[in-house]
């Protein structure tokens, strides 16, 4: 079953005991597998799960759990007005109302959780630094955060474990570890030079070349539970090394990398997938849950290692069920050739939207009622709080720390982490110049204002040529995608060299926004123009030697208007005890959890890829393993008639599937790529509810060469072995997709 969080409403009021040591609670067992009510004869009181026993007999928090049908003589019940719980302590928003309520001050819909923490430093716990950093950057995380150490302990949604349904893999073959070399290494050795890339530039084909740099870099990652105030509001969350965003992790085109990854967390499985890395022969240390590997149990450390092939900007995350969007996530950056010159690194701008109680809070209003409203943005982890009242915290907005210089051009890299939002971006009174979509280095193209969505990145350079002042970046929530309540004031701000250094007056670019006909701003929901995508290294596509199309639905199939996405009719599920690289490299088998979407593929062939939908809703469709060629993209379906882009088109490993809700029109999506990387490769759409509630598929390439490229098939069986007794023994089993 899918565990809640404990609500930050239900802390604040005290409604939540701390879980007791005692196995009773009224003369009931106290609940340990999320089960209650009169045939169990157990109670939520005092649960780790949670308090509230919902009609349906389980245990959790939040308005499914603790509102109407809850059973007060199994848990902890609140009174509801219109199906959402009647506010505790005057605060309302999202599933909590301050109708019916003792309060008579109207509150904020901002403000949801409890009082606002005191800003603090930024916490630092016992594996809290970079084991290797050039320290480029200042910290541009927010600093409104506490320790994990001295946070009470909770359950996030983020578990998960082995059903009975299904049989595990056996270890019928022995594990293996392959050798490491002890030849030295020599820099550049065969390389056509001796400088920072060997004497490769932009123009050599990264897919088939890759310095021989001898380097290694080398970082530990400490997930924890905490709690974090980045625009003035608190609320739990989990962090990496104490940090919200995590911390930076840099290094050089050809270098190795190693990252030690530490779980601390309480109550969650997890892992760290490094998003647009291709792991190319590495499929073991992509960090899927249920692909190419088991969750990492709490206490379990695992060591990724892997070649930076690609190079240019993306980021890190959990990816088992929503902890990326609770703050498992932080920026990477691969240092490599430029398509146009720039003077300063200004450093990277990550929009990320938020929302003031936990999004495994609001996952299963996500399942009834698809998007949820979010209450604000955050740029690299900040923002103000607009609405705040006059003494309370009101958090701040994140200023660039390189003051701009006139005549001079800054390197900007740009990312979308969010969970379900497409942002336009724009600088006050600035033009810039686009150089790289995703590791993708592009043609340089001139706009004002650049789509952003979910897992993308866009690396940029703005020239200072405007008049000394101080100007705002701007990360516009387009609401026809995914409503944000404080869309529009998302803002950055920028300070020329001798400039008052005031909050800028600036005025914003305008670019079209539909109007949703009472007054209210929708934004437009697209990707950059297609033709705008122009790769330096220029490839074409050949014909298909296999096609795989599928019509994108979503669908009640429970009988409780809990709804999934549907791929043909199926809906994709995996399993964090008996990951599909498991059960392959131990009895080449394939599970059978995701059914028709595990689909298996030869090497050296093209593969298109065909995905369209009638449903009025944009989706930012990711592949593990390759970047992949966009050769179509549209609103209405695919046909016949649907022209392809075979000579250079875009190439990228996320790409928008069109949809619009304002005109109700659906889209589709045409890609390709080529078969020459084995292993168990995740597809999936990048809005957290989506891939969550069964928006994805698994290509299985190469199926006979996948185990020979698993350096350490230990690593993948001592993972599993771990995760198991733990899940076991806390009842755990996947409720949700598993990705």
């Amino acid at each position: 079953m899918r565990f809640s969080t404990i609500s930050a409403l239900l802390c604040a009021v005290g409604v939540l005991a701390a879980p007791s040591t005692s196995q009773e609670a009224n003369g009931l067992t106290i609940s340990e597998d999320g089960k209650c009510g009169g045939s169990t004869g157990q109670t939520c009181l005092n649960s780790y799960l949670g308090d509230c026993c919902s009609k349906a007999g389980t245990c959790g928090e939040g308005a499914f759990f603790c509102g109407l049908g809850c059973q007060k003589q199994f848990g902890g019940c609140l009174p509801t007005y219109k199906g959402k719980l009647v506010s505790q302590n005057g605060m309302c928003g999202h599933d909590i109302t301050c109708k019916g309520s003792k309060f008579v001050m109207t509150v904020s819909a901002n403000s949801t959780t409890s009082a606002p923490l005191t800003t603090a430093p930024v916490a630092t716990g016992g594996s809290a630094s970079l084991s290797t950093s050039s320290g480029k950057y200042t910290n541009t995380t927010s600093s409104a955060l506490t320790t994990s150490s001295a946070a009470p302990t909770w359950a996030f949604n983020n578990w998960g474990g082995i059903t009975s349904g299904h049989p595990v893999a056996t270890n019928t073959t022995a594990c293996s570890v392959k050798p490491t070399s002890t030849a030295t290494c020599v820099r550049c050795e065969g390389q056509p030079g001796t400088d920072k890339y060997c004497g490769l530039t932009i123009n050599d084909d990264s897919y088939a070349v890759v310095p021989k740099t001898c380097n290694q870099v080398e970082f530990s990652l400490d997930l924890t539970e905490c709690v974090v105030a980045p625009d003035g509001i608190s609320r739990k969350a989990l962090c990496v090394n104490g940090q919200f965003p995590g911390p930076l992790l840099e290094a050089s085109w050809g270098d190795e990398v190693i990252i030690h990854v530490t779980n601390s967390m309480t109550r969650n499985g997890t892992s760290i997938h490094w998003h647009g890395i291709r792991q190319n022969y590495t499929n073991e240390m992509d960090g899927v849950v249920g692909l190419t590997q088991c969750a990492l149990a709490p206490g379990q450390s695992m060591t990724y290692k892997w070649t930076a092939e690609s190079y240019g900007f993306s980021w890190y995350h959990s990816h088992l069920t929503l902890q990326a969007y609770e703050g498992l996530f932080g920026p990477m950056y691969i240092h490599g050739p430029k398509s146009a010159e720039y003077d300063v690194d200004a450093g990277h701008l990550i929009i990320n939207d938020w929302s003031h109680i936990p999004v495994d809070d609001m996952y299963n209003d996500a399942q009834v009622a698809g998007v949820r409203t979010m209450d604000t943005g955050l740029i690299n982890g900040m923002n103000i709080n607009p609405v705040a009242k006059e003494g309370t915290p009101a958090g701040q907005r994140y200023t660039v720390p390189t003051e701009f210089v006139p005549g001079k051009k800054y390197l900007f890299q740009l990312l979308n982490s969010a969970i379900q939002s497409t942002f336009k971006f724009y600088i006050d009174g600035h033009k810039f110049t686009v150089i790289a979509a995703d590791f993708v280095p592009i043609e340089p193209y001139e706009t004002t204002v650049l789509s952003i969505n979910i897992g993308q990145r866009y690396e940029i350079i703005v020239e200072a040529d405007q008049e000394v002042g101080d100007y705002f970046l701007r990360f516009d929530n387009q609401n026809a995608c995914a409503t944000t309540t404080n869309s529009d004031d998302i803002r950055g701000i920028i300070h020329y060299a001798g400039s008052p250094g005031v909050t800028p007056n600036s005025t914003a670019h305008t670019y079209p926004r539909k109007d949703n006909g009472v007054g209210g701003i929708l934004g437009t929901c697209e990707d950059e123009p297609l033709a705008s995508l122009v790769p330096i290294l220029k490839k074409t596509v050949s014909s298909p030697h296999q096609t795989v199309q599928h019509d994108v639905a979503v669908s009640n199939s429970n009988g409780i208007n809990l709804y999934r996405w549907y791929l043909d009719g199926t809906t994709f599920q995996s399993n964090w005890g008996d990951a599909t690289l498991y059960s392959i490299i131990n009895n080449d088998t394939i599970p059978t959890y995701s059914g028709d979407l595990a689909i298996s593929t030869s090497l050296g062939e093209w593969v298109y890829v065909i995905i369209e939908s009638p449903v009025p809703l944009g989706h930012p469709i990711h592949l593990h393993g390759h970047d992949f060629y966009v050769l179509a993209a549209g609103y209405g379906n695919y046909g016949s008639g649907t022209a392809l882009n075979l000579d250079n088109p875009p190439r990228r490993d996320v790409a928008f599937m069109p949809g619009d809700g304002p005109t109700g029109q659906g889209g589709h999506l045409v890609i390709a790529f080529f078969t020459d990387n084995p292993g168990v490769w995740l597809m999936h759409c990048h809005i957290g509810w989506h891939v969550a509630m069964g928006f994805a598929l698994q290509f299985i390439e190469g199926q006979e060469q996948i185990r020979e490229t698993v350096t350490d098939t230990c690593l993948v069986n001592d993972v599993c072995a771990t995760w198991r007794p733990w899940a076991q023994e806390k009842g755990i089993y996947v409720d949700d997709s598993g990705v």
